[in-house]
């Protein structure tokens, strides 16, 4: 069941009983207010129930949420938890009941070997160029972002103005490749944002549903999963040896392929998922809950922050993670 389904098939107003709520506006499908079930605050709770949303003006700052977050907020369950029990009461579709299975699909895996030789020596000269004159201005960027320059080079981060090898095209930009297990799977570009243009790009070619760093996953009894790959660069250098850091590269919405990635959450019996507090990152914590099952817990930062924001905020990582590592294994 994925996470549209949940939402579609579990209408909000279904769980509205015994809440004071008003009808103040009949356009658009209409739009209830009253007392938030949540906070007590008058007159600060809103449902659509034609969109099948709420918000409540200090739960939520004033953002529209779904059904899933309703659940999760009133049964204090995470999202993932919220999702699963709301997909327990779903019923199989007769459709969906007859149609035949899907044919198992291979494992998934990296570029040709052709593109991998391409996209290293790329690489390998993006991150020269970051410390010449060249890359001086994205150079000063990650500097503001935190990272020194030892992790700049551990995770072979570089800059491009335009570099093409062979048929290989990297844009301009700041260059962050997916190594794993020695192999290349994807190279991402932070671009400079210009107006209309997406704030990441990825280099034709890519497999980029994979997991950055995830060779730091293989012996550990507990991981913690961010939401790009500037989080989980960060998490690594400033919390050391605490805990293994990866990302879902890509997309936090890429599911794990357990054929592929399996072997690498093997031993783990925590994996804390840090996500962020949007649709891809509900999406991306529920795929994660859905491939791992109950060793996966949400974690969460003070005041909704990214890890990286919180980090530059003057956050206290070690004491976070510290934190929450003691809870879940007290609680276990």
């Amino acid at each position: 069941m994925d996470f549209q389904t949940i939402k579609t098939q579990n209408q909000l107003a279904a769980y509205l009983e015994g809440l004071n709520l008003k009808r103040v506006a009949s356009t658009g499908g209409g739009e209830l207010a009253g007392p938030c079930p949540f906070c007590g605050g008058q007159d600060r709770f809103r449902v659509q129930p034609a969109n099948n949303i709420w918000l409540c003006r200090n739960c939520t700052g004033g953002v529209w949420r779904d059904v899933i977050d309703f659940i999760a907020r009133r049964d204090n369950l995470s999202i993932a938890q919220a999702a699963a029990k709301l997909t327990d009461g779903l019923k199989v579709t007769e459709d969906h009941a007859q149609t035949a299975p899907k044919p198992t699909r291979p494992a998934y895996g990296p570029p040709p070997l052709e593109w991998q030789d391409r996209a290293r020596q790329a690489v390998k000269d993006c991150q020269a160029a970051l410390f010449t004159e060249i890359g001086a201005r994205a150079l000063v960027y990650l500097q503001k972002r935190g990272f020194t320059p030892e992790t700049l080079r551990r995770f072979s981060i570089g800059y491009s103005r335009g570099y093409k090898s062979g048929d290989l095209w990297i844009p301009e930009g700041i260059t962050i490749p997916g190594f794993i297990d020695g192999a290349i799977w994807y190279l991402k570009i932070r671009t400079n944002e210009q107006e209309g243009k997406p704030k990441y790009t990825l280099v034709k070619g890519s497999k980029p549903a994979a997991i950055f760093n995830a060779d730091s996953l293989r012996a550990a009894d507990n991981c913690l999963i961010t939401e790009g790959e500037f989080n989980a660069m960060i998490a690594t250098q400033e919390l050391g040896g605490l805990i293994p850091v990866a990302s879902m590269g890509g997309s936090a919405s890429n599911r794990i392929d357990l054929a592929t990635w399996g072997v690498y959450f093997m031993l783990h019996k925590l994996v804390l998922a840090l996500f962020d507090n949007d649709n891809a990152g509900e999406t991306g914590s529920i795929a994660l809950y859905a491939a791992l099952g109950d060793r996966v817990k949400l974690a969460a930062l003070p005041d909704g922050h990214d890890l990286n924001s919180y980090y530059q905020a003057g956050g206290d990582l070690k004491g976070w993670i510290n934190s929450l590592l003691d809870f879940y294994h007290e609680s276990a």
